[in-house]
């Protein structure tokens, strides 16, 4: 992500396990370095650069559920 002053910053982002992952369309070959990806999710409440995911949209526009625990409340 970019800030305000066009820096790059980088974040860890929360999605499920592999398997989860795997089950909503997810490849190995789904993200690799460098790409850019814009992702739904919600921050950390301690202001973190840290995010739990729900979607992530790769570049060619292909939407992926992030298969997070986020919004699976009891």
């Amino acid at each position: 992500m970019r800030d305000d002053s066009g820096k790059v910053t980088n974040w860890g982002l929360e999605m499920g396990s592999p398997n989860g992952l795997m089950r909503q369309g997810w490849t190995r070959a789904s993200l690799k370095v460098g790409d850019v990806v814009t992702v739904d999710g919600s921050q950390a409440k301690d202001g973190s650069k840290v995010a739990n995911a729900r979607n992530v949209t790769l570049a060619d526009g292909q939407r992926l559920f992030a298969a997070s625990s986020q919004g699976q409340g009891s």
